[in-house]
């Protein structure tokens, strides 16, 4: 990631998810899109996350996202119920249905699993790069239920995006996807001391060191080293004393080397992955090497470029053309001009005369409304526009002719910005507007015969 602009990590995972839509299907249609985010936004990288946005939201891809956040919690159950497994595995490895439990071979089973997953962790991590590496289980369980009946292609994309945007940042799928790794082994680790703690309380174990190839010294030897860490916080460490076993001390030193050994080593990993990926969260950006993303910054670019052009060689427009002669102008009329499909129409509050359209702006849409406009000659025309979009030439022309063919004509601006620059943009370009509205009662009134001014 070499960009230094940073972004959440379900906008970049929307973005990433627009970008393997387009790459399967061919470029969308990104007119108003590419519109509005160059409107709202002035940085680059937030011009492109809103255009992922918008695109997203035509293309369901927010809702397979969210449908993802509300699957969260069912995929923590099927987790807890295979921690349940694990922790009863290793604790029937432990104490089975005999009353005489090996100490050292109980110990391997206990933690040879575990310490062996953190080793495969801890090498992948170093040596993964820029891999899905650290997946694991949570990795597994997302990407079985993303293939379960009843998914979506929309939320398979999302998964595969998701994964995406973690293998793009240096180690975040290790950090991120162990984290929860880590969680799930603390806790079936947890649930095996508890299930130890249960069966040395409450039932009669005879604990042994008993081999018959090894040397005695070795046990010995072995107990007084993996018991020291766990002797500094009062586990003591076992005597032995031939056939006459220390069954309490071996028993305490199991649940030492368990806790020390196997919780406690998964806790410090579960809280140093957590650390870490909030930083490398932190951290996230767009790829501004990335081609597809270069070339939407180039095409960011020819709109500011078409903006400066528009301001520096804005020619005063011709006076509006005079109604036909002998025409009787009558009625009214309710444009929806490159609004967002998001909206309703029409706007709450106005009314739906007999000419009440919404158009996206298309040469053809413009055309054949035109030609309506001729044929009913309204008397009043009511236009309604995106407020914090920004308008352009082609949107001066559009009203230029619209206003020819009627008898008044007035603006009324939808959402919560933009109005004092389309008011300016109505005063440089003399349009012959009556009103600019930000507010449907007033344009309501207008609309209706009563007159306001800007």
């Amino acid at each position: 990631m070499s960009s230094p602009s940073t972004a959440s990590l379900s906008q970049l995972i929307l973005l990433r998810a627009v970008q393997r839509l387009e790459a399967q299907q061919g470029p969308l249609d990104d007119a108003q899109a590419m519109r509005e985010a160059h409107a709202q936004q002035r940085a680059m990288p937030q011009r492109l996350l809103a255009r992922a946005a918008w695109l997203a939201r035509e293309q369901g891809l927010d809702v397979a996202l969210a449908q993802w956040r509300g699957r969260l919690p069912w995929l923590a159950l099927v987790a807890a119920m295979l921690i349940g497994l694990l922790g009863f595995g290793l604790l029937q490895a432990v104490v089975g249905g005999q009353r005489q439990i090996n100490a050292v071979a109980a110990l391997l089973a206990v933690l040879g699993p575990h310490l062996l997953s953190l080793v495969m962790w801890l090498l992948m991590l170093t040596v993964g790069g820029h891999g899905g590496e650290g997946g694991g289980l949570a990795c597994w369980l997302a990407c079985a239920t993303a293939r379960l009946p009843g998914g979506t292609p929309a939320q398979a994309l999302v998964l595969e995006a998701g994964l995406d945007v973690l293998r793009r940042k240096r180690g975040l799928s290790a950090w991120a996807l162990g984290a929860v790794n880590h969680a799930i082994w603390s806790l079936a680790l947890l649930l095996t001391l508890a299930g130890l703690v249960f069966a040395f309380s409450f039932l009669a174990y005879r604990l042994t060191w008993e081999t018959t190839i090894l040397d005695a010294g070795f046990f010995a030897g072995f107990a007084r080293i993996s018991g020291w860490l766990p002797g500094l916080l009062g586990f003591a460490t076992p005597e032995l004393g031939g056939s006459a076993d220390d069954n309490r001390g071996w028993a305490l030193w199991l649940l030492g080397c368990t806790l020390v050994y196997g919780l406690g080593l998964r806790l410090i990993a579960l809280l140093l992955s957590a650390w870490r990926t909030r930083r490398l969260l932190a951290g996230l950006g767009l790829d501004s090497e990335d081609p597809q993303l270069r070339q939407l910054m180039q095409r960011f670019a020819s709109l500011d470029a078409s903006a400066l052009l528009d301001a520096e060689h804005h020619r005063a427009p011709p006076p509006p053309a005079p109604p036909e002669g002998g025409r009787v102008m009558q009625g009214v009329a309710l444009l929806g001009y490159e609004l967002p499909l998001s909206l309703p129409w029409p706007p709450a509050g106005l009314p739906a005369p007999p000419l009440a359209l919404r158009i996206a702006g298309a040469a053809e849409e413009k055309r054949r409304l035109l030609a309506q406009l001729q044929d009913l000659a309204p008397q009043r025309l009511l236009l309604v526009c995106h407020g914090p979009s920004s308008p352009d030439r082609g949107t001066e022309r559009f009203v230029r002719e619209a206003l020819q063919r009627v008898g008044a004509g007035a603006l009324l601006l939808s959402g919560e910005a933009g109005a004092a620059r389309w008011r300016s943009w109505v005063a440089d370009c003399a349009l012959p507007l009556q009103a600019v509205f930000d507010a449907p009662a007033p344009a309501r009134a207008w609309l209706e015969g009563v007159d306001h001014g800007r």
